[in-house]
């Protein structure tokens, strides 16, 4: 028997008007940043004093950087700090602004050797960084001092083997859904690591080269599982050489709470550009027609249904099913002989 306290009924609480807008615009973006080292409750804005300094966005190569201040007044080692921010601002001079890493070709086209041996040079790096400690407050206007951080990351492809992710956003009792483009995972990049590495290569001494060895390039091959296609050959220095060509195209960051970012928060509203009123757009925007009914759904989504194992659990059900009729109407029969009896 059921128990009287448990509730089986399943009430509808809200209900929601669904809206689903193609994209947000022909020239404009939706990107998904993703911080997986990051606490949710720390993200980066002003008001925790971590608004980001600049974006950039190699689109063709799928490369997204952000850098982020750091705070190089407390607890941070101001020697490494300006050991840091010298190598990269005298590699990003070499660069011409450019990157490490895969999006700055893996040091590729770096500095040159200069020719000064490395005792000579670790004496003149240790005096920089004591004339640079004692004008720490110049060093750091002048960008010698390391203080932001990069983070970086490349966008997942949008082929049909990933998923399609969408973002909603609600207005009173309507429910509004917009495609994203490209998702990225940012994650910390150690650019100025690589920075001083590249200086420390730059004054090994010309008597002493070290021994040049010949580039290979890594062949890398893709093998298509789907019937029907060719496989595909890629190799990682024409991957290198894709992405070092393209240029960085910087981006300006505006703040969550700024007026600005609530306007363009505004434009991800189904009519919003024609200035449609929320009780008129059930009636002025086109309704949402499937082409497929419930089976065809489901078999996009899940595994596709077999067939012949689904008929074969039919006929046992309906062999299981007969076999239950005909031991209940014996059951009966036998009662009622019984009742005849007595």
């Amino acid at each position: 028997m059921a128990d009287p306290e448990i509730d089986t009924d399943d009430p509808i609480k809200t209900s929601y008007d669904v809206f689903i807008k193609p994209r947000i615009s022909s020239d404009r973006q939706i990107y998904v940043l993703q911080f997986p080292n990051r606490d949710s409750k720390q993200e980066y804005a002003a008001k925790n004093q971590s608004q980001p300094l600049k974006l950039r966005v190699k689109q063709n190569a799928g490369m997204v950087e952000m850098d982020v201040p750091v705070d190089a007044w407390r607890n941070y080692d101001r020697a490494k700090g300006i050991q840091w921010g010298d190598a990269l601002k005298k590699s990003n001079v070499s660069k011409g602004r450019g990157s490490h890493g895969l999006p700055g070709g893996f040091g590729i086209g770096g500095a040159q050797p200069a020719g000064r041996g490395r005792g000579r040079a670790s004496a003149d790096d240790a005096a920089l960084i004591e004339n640079l400690l004692r004008d720490y407050p110049g060093a750091m206007e002048r960008e010698q001092v390391l203080t932001k951080q990069t983070l970086g990351g490349q966008t997942v492809s949008t082929d049909e083997t990933n998923p399609r992710y969408m973002i909603g956003t609600f207005r009173k009792n309507q429910l509004h859904f917009l495609p994203v483009d490209h998702v990225v995972q940012m994650r910390p990049q150690f650019h100025h690591i690589d920075a001083l590495a590249e200086q420390n290569k730059a004054n090994t001494p010309r008597d002493a080269p070290a021994r040049v060895q010949e580039a290979r390039a890594i062949h890398m091959t893709v093998k298509s599982s789907i019937d029907g296609e060719e496989e595909s050959t890629d190799t990682m220095a024409e991957r290198i050489a894709v992405t070092q060509a393209e240029a960085w195209k910087s981006h300006r960051f505006v703040d969550e709470d700024t007026v600005e970012a609530w306007d363009a928060y505004g434009g991800l509203f189904v009519g919003a550009e024609a200035d449609i009123d929320a009780n008129e757009l059930l009636e002025k925007v086109p309704k949402l027609v499937t082409s497929i009914d419930d089976l065809e759904y489901l078999d996009a989504i899940s595994v596709p249904r077999d067939e012949a194992r689904m008929s074969r659990n039919k006929k046992k059900d309906k062999k299981g099913k007969g076999r239950a009729d005909e031991e209940s109407e014996s059951s009966e029969s036998e009662t009622e002989d019984r009742e005849e009896d007595l």
